[in-house]
């Protein structure tokens, strides 16, 4: 990352996080007159307990989360423990503050390329162009954090026990900033090794775009990113083709035109036509 591509100048912090992990802008804090803090899970996990299980089982297996300990094995009397990632809880409490409330979001900023940023590029650019798809496998989850603040990030599994994770986690202020700088170098060295004429990211996804006749391909791309680290989804991404699908519309590089997927408003009329029934009843999956 550093010797080849030189992101030192504009990527120092990202190759600083790399090796020392990334700071999450949470500061040490304590709860008065509490020499802990371990609420319960929302009760609505219980709808996805299996699915939930299995995750962690995962993390564990990948080695990016440790445990599961008892509490009196991971508390110490020098800080408190939040064993949840739901991290803008307790909401409204002053005497218990949430993490996300301690974090400065305007801290972690970082790219989104939204439907207006891709749209205006196939308004503007005047070539047929092949678009393909790339993944992130995981993507927040290749981000270690500072261990330091690990304590504000444990996790309660089911039997009441504790799971540290090392990783940044979705419910976290700083989560989209701490992945979104890695992604963002990762882009333009994507974009500086192969012959592209450029890639859109909404989070872990990634629009590639090439000119026709262009001898790039999505297999060197996949073979690249895993030299430099990254995991990749390989069930995800897609060869270069005339239309993808990026955030919820297929684009046409050829006819350079944007719509909804196939059945999308038909589905989606469809589904408000039931609120339509007074007397109709929904659960919570529904």
């Amino acid at each position: 990352w550093e010797s080849t591509y030189g992101l030192m100048e504009k990527y120092g912090d990202l190759l600083t996080g790399f090796e020392f992990a990334f700071d999450q802008g949470i500061p040490d804090h304590f709860i008065k007159g509490m020499p802990f803090f371990t609420p319960d899970n929302h009760a609505s996990l219980e709808n996805v307990r299996s699915k939930v299980k299995d995750s962690i089982a995962k993390e564990l297996l990948a080695g990016r989360m440790f445990g599961p300990f008892t509490q009196e094995e991971v508390h110490a009397s020098d800080g408190a423990i939040r064993p949840i990632n739901d991290l803008s809880y307790p909401r409204n409490n002053t005497n218990t503050k949430s993490v996300n409330s301690f974090v400065n979001k305007k801290d972690f900023n970082t790219t989104w390329d939204n439907f207006n940023t891709v749209s205006k590029f196939f308004t503007e650019e005047k070539r047929q162009v092949e678009l393909a798809l790339f993944d992130w496998e995981k993507a927040y989850r290749q981000i270690p954090t500072k261990m330091r603040q690990w304590r504000y990030l444990m996790v309660k599994d089911f039997h009441g026990r504790f799971l540290l994770d090392t990783q940044i986690t979705f419910g976290g202020v700083a989560g989209c900033g701490s992945f979104g700088r890695p992604a963002d170098a990762w882009k333009e060295i994507m974009r500086s090794h192969f012959d592209l004429i450029t890639i859109f990211r909404w989070v872990n996804n990634n629009l590639f775009v090439r000119s026709l006749g262009s001898t790039t391909d999505m297999k060197d791309v996949v073979a690249k990113s895993k030299e430099l680290g990254v995991l990749t989804n390989e069930k995800k991404f897609s060869s270069f083709l005339v239309e993808q699908k990026f955030i919820g519309f297929v684009w046409n590089g050829i006819e350079k035109t944007v719509r909804l997927p196939d059945g999308k408003i038909e589905k989606r009329i469809s589904q408000l036509l039931l609120f339509l029934n007074k007397k109709e009843k929904f659960g919570y999956k529904q």
